[in-house]
């Protein structure tokens, strides 16, 4: 389920699980996302004291996380919304139904307009070898980098950003995404994370 405000905004997949997350999660629950989701995301979440558990992209993997104790919530960007006291798979016209009442309360685009947007940064590397390729990409974030996800990908936290490099599921390419709260700072990790992929992929090639 997507949606777009009554002026005709598309609220990206981003935007309305901010929504959604934050409106189902109270103090000391948890929320399931995947490992690409933004930190527009997180952030409300962590003033609120709500944890943020992180899980390999797809829903089937938000859906397994939403089943464990403390979760109240699990979505992904690409429009599957899962309430675990409801139902523990992607649930459109619940959601739709869920929306339609937040937005009785405060239209959409207020709400959209309360939550931060970052710079984001995506490209994707063309490469004959994903698995050696990727292989060669943990090696070298592993001897740079100490705070390292192998969940999904590889995903670097930097504090005040992150990237994550990972082999696409049907095709011969290895994803690039980068985010940080400054605009010049989520160049900067989309730089370092595009060269760490190039040079992957070169040595990686027959």
């Amino acid at each position: 389920m997507r949606a777009v405000t009554a002026d005709g905004e598309f609220l990206t997949g981003d935007v309305l699980l901010a929504l959604f997350a934050r409106d189902a999660a109270t103090a000391g629950d948890r929320v399931a996302v995947p490992v690409d989701t933004s930190l527009a995301v997180e952030d409300p979440l962590v003033e609120a004291g709500v944890e943020t558990t992180r899980t390999p992209v797809g829903d089937v993997y938000v859906a397994e996380a939403a089943s464990e104790d403390g979760v109240a919530f699990g979505g992904e960007p690409s429009g599957a919304w899962i309430w675990p006291s409801q139902t523990l798979c992607p649930d459109g016209p619940f959601a739709a139904c869920r929306l339609a009442a937040l937005a009785a309360e405060r239209p959409l685009a207020d709400r959209a307009a309360a939550i931060d947007r970052y710079p984001i940064r995506r490209a994707s590397v063309e490469t004959a070898d994903k698995r050696r390729a990727m292989d060669r990409v943990r090696e070298r974030v592993r001897e740079r980098y100490d705070d390292v996800s192998t969940l999904d990908g590889v995903r670097v936290d930097a504090g005040d950003g992150w990237f994550l490099l990972r082999a696409s599921g049907t095709q011969p390419l290895i994803r690039i995404t980068a985010e940080a709260r400054d605009e010049s700072r989520a160049e900067a990790l989309f730089e370092e994370a595009n060269s760490i992929v190039a040079d992957a992929v070169e040595r990686s090639e027959p």
